[in-house]
């Protein structure tokens, strides 16, 4: 009998070891460690709020409660909007507010033993949430299938994020040419990534025979929720409602062209030129040669040796994207030329002298290194090494990747391939 009882408790006291004991309430505990105040210099003053935080969710929906000081509120479909987010509802005076369910840092977050706990991590509007780089217990953690962070309760827990992974937002910066006149960055781009409070520089170049002395520039913050409804009357609108600003040049340069910039960039930017008007004093001699030009480039023939390159181009190209080599994949693109938005579409005529940036979207990594753009004549081996950034999709809450191609001062008929090698 006591050698049956000794075989028996030896055999709990390895059990016991073998088993790891729960807290004495069946809880364990998660502690997420104190994100920082923002980490760059805030330009305008305003309040930017920590870095980072972290926000319990479900399903991979941010938790909300109410709040009277929160600044979301409950919508027809079951999820929380910003007053800005629901221009198309109607909100009631008297309607509730919430805020999101955040998780107290440097504290401890009881969670039951055996039980998950989900949260998402928001960054403040300086950073690019696809930078954010988590840690649980010391391991780079992934996210689930609905873009959430999950801790199983087997053991307590400490959260962080890698301040030295965080990247600045980036944005758009549209320069839009026209009759006239022609506006590039300083580095002769006419399309711009910049990150969050940096300035950007642009100039513009008149074409022969045309003035500024009425010439005025517009700078347009940001993208009205209104606009893909309104086409060309947005800019109209941001005038309405107080968006845009007029922008005073800088001087000018060596080359003649004025200089402009745009500081503190905050959101994506749309620059925009009017005014420019033919010069009433323009000789004969600048007439002859756009009506030469014009009937030159209708035949295709070279111009240069003429000197006519300060003359503005009227004749217009058709550009052709063959996009079939594309298929099969989640590659997207959209094009910016000219004044117009951004668009998708096979075929298209361009004026002479213009520029055109197509932008390709993906979310798989993978592909970004096989993608192969070409267009002929002026690129029929393709460009490599362009610089890939990363975003953050708030609608699925997935990372996307993204690049530019852009094609300059198109003087024929242009084709450009999209294929994944």
């Amino acid at each position: 009998m006591k050698k049956v009882l000794s075989i028996v408790l030896a055999a709990l006291m390895l059990l016991s070891l073998a088993v790891p004991a729960f807290a004495e309430d069946g809880t364990y505990n998660v502690r997420f460690q104190a994100p920082s105040g923002s980490l760059i210099a805030n330009h305008d003053g305003k309040d930017l709020g920590p870095a980072y935080r972290f926000i319990e969710s479900q399903d991979g929906y941010p938790v909300f409660e109410e709040d009277e000081n929160g600044i979301y509120y409950l919508a027809t479909d079951g999820r929380y909007y910003t007053r800005d987010q629901l221009v198309e509802s109607t909100i009631a005076p008297d309607a509730k507010t919430y805020s999101p369910v955040f998780f107290e840092t440097n504290t401890d977050v009881p969670i039951s033993a055996g039980s998950n706990l989900s949260f998402v991590v928001e960054t403040n509007e300086a950073y690019n949430p696809a930078s954010v780089r988590v840690y649980i217990n010391g391991v780079l953690a992934t996210k689930n299938d609905v873009g959430e962070y999950v801790v199983y309760a087997d053991r307590d827990f400490t959260v962080r994020v890698d301040e030295n992974a965080l990247e600045r937002s980036h944005f758009n910066v549209v320069l839009t040419s026209g009759t006239g006149y022609s506006i590039k960055t300083v580095q002769g781009e006419n399309y711009h990534v910049a990150y969050y409070g940096d300035s950007f520089r642009f100039r513009i170049k008149l074409a022969s025979g045309y003035s500024d002395a009425d010439m005025k520039v517009t700078l347009v913050r940001g993208k009205n929720p209104l606009s893909e409804f309104l086409g060309d009357d947005v800019d109209l609108l941001a005038k309405v409602d107080g968006s845009s600003e007029t922008l005073v040049s800088d001087g000018v340069d060596s080359d003649g062209c004025r200089t402009y910039t745009i500081p503190n960039i905050t959101s994506d930017c749309k620059i925009s030129v009017s005014g420019v008007r033919e010069n009433k004093k323009a000789d004969i001699l600048t007439y002859f040669k756009r009506i030469i030009k014009m009937i030159l480039d209708v035949f295709h023939i070279d111009t240069s040796f003429l000197g006519l390159s300060d003359v503005i181009n009227l004749s217009y190209y058709t550009v052709n994207i063959d996009d079939s080599g594309l298929a099969g994949t989640d590659f997207d693109y959209v094009l910016v030329t000219g004044t117009e938005d951004a668009f998708k579409m096979n075929q298209f005529n361009v004026m002479g002298g213009a520029s055109v940036t197509i932008e390709l979207v993906t979310y798989n990594p993978d592909l970004c290194n096989r993608l192969k753009v070409t267009w002929e004549p002026g690129n029929p081996n393709g460009t490599y090494g362009n610089v890939w950034t990363a975003s953050l999709n708030r609608a699925n809450n997935k990372v996307y990747y993204s690049t530019t191609f852009m094609i300059d001062n198109i003087k024929e008929n242009t084709n450009v391939r999209l294929t994944i090698q």
